[in-house]
């Protein structure tokens, strides 16, 4: 335990001094500021529920970038080889950079949130919805967000070049993302869509895109499990079945930190 503490503290004093992160704290910072300024000048009367949870998606993004270049700096000047040099063992080092993922993934939520606290309450008022379920989402956000570093992890500690994780990663951020979006569009079909007839009577006739029977249960489990498709869930209000997407994004946690430990376990470091 004292090992991967002095890890941990290794990393932290890496990140304090990494301008990358605090430029992307930055950044969130001023998404949410640009997210409170567009609820207040809305023509539509708007409270800061609206924005509350918009940070699960470029915080996405931003682990991705960060995370893929943070540790693949490691690979490039020779760190891990030298931190298993002098005697720590692989999943000591896998789970400590986990953990540092997670830890830098928190400070992006705080840096969203600051502008939240400090113009948005004050100008939008405090949330109007019910307080358990607003911790309650803000609990299954965060598991969202270790799935997000577990998968980020995983592919930027198996692979050795910075350059290439980095690529990987966001590919992985957008490419989610769209084919979220893409599942969520098809399952948001209506049921039934109007006809107009020669009189100009309107009738209501089935949609033939809307999806149906086991095709429409793949689908909303696809975007239940991924990450992205939770991201995009919470921005479209209050979600119910929270319980659900905590235990995908602990599976999706649990399965990229066994696969990813499994892997760097077996890599030749050179």
């Amino acid at each position: 335990m004292k090992k991967m503490n002095n890890l941990f503290l290794a990393n932290m004093m890496r990140v304090r001094k990494n301008k990358l992160y605090w430029s992307l704290c930055g950044v969130m910072a001023c998404i949410s500021l640009c997210v409170i300024i567009k609820l207040f000048t809305s023509n539509s009367k708007q409270n800061i529920d609206n924005g509350l949870f918009m940070f699960v998606i470029p915080m996405g993004i931003a682990t991705a970038l960060f995370i893929s270049i943070f540790f693949g700096t490691e690979y490039n000047d020779g760190t891990i080889r030298n931190k298993l040099i002098v005697g720590h063992k692989r999943w000591q080092i896998y789970l400590v950079n986990l953990g540092t993922s997670i830890f830098c993934a928190l400070g992006f939520l705080v840096a969203y949130m600051m502008p939240v606290l400090l113009i948005g309450f004050p100008c939008l008022g405090i949330p109007v919805m019910d307080g358990i379920v607003y911790l309650k989402m803000v609990m299954t956000s965060v598991a969202t967000m270790i799935s997000f570093c577990a998968l980020y992890t995983m592919v930027s500690m198996i692979y050795h070049s910075k350059a290439g994780a980095t690529v990987i990663n966001l590919l992985l951020a957008f490419l989610l993302l769209f084919a979220c979006l893409m599942l969520i569009s098809v399952l948001s079909a209506p049921e039934t869509i109007p006809s107009f007839g020669i009189g100009g009577e309107t009738t209501y006739v089935p949609n033939p895109s809307y999806v149906t029977g086991i095709k429409r249960i793949l689908y909303q489990t696809i975007v239940d499990i991924l990450p992205m498709g939770q991201s995009i869930s919470f921005l479209m209000g209050p979600v119910s079945a929270l319980w659900q997407l905590s235990t995908y994004s602990i599976l999706v946690c649990l399965i990229c930190t066994t696969v990813g430990i499994v892997l760097f376990s077996r890599k030749n470091i050179k």
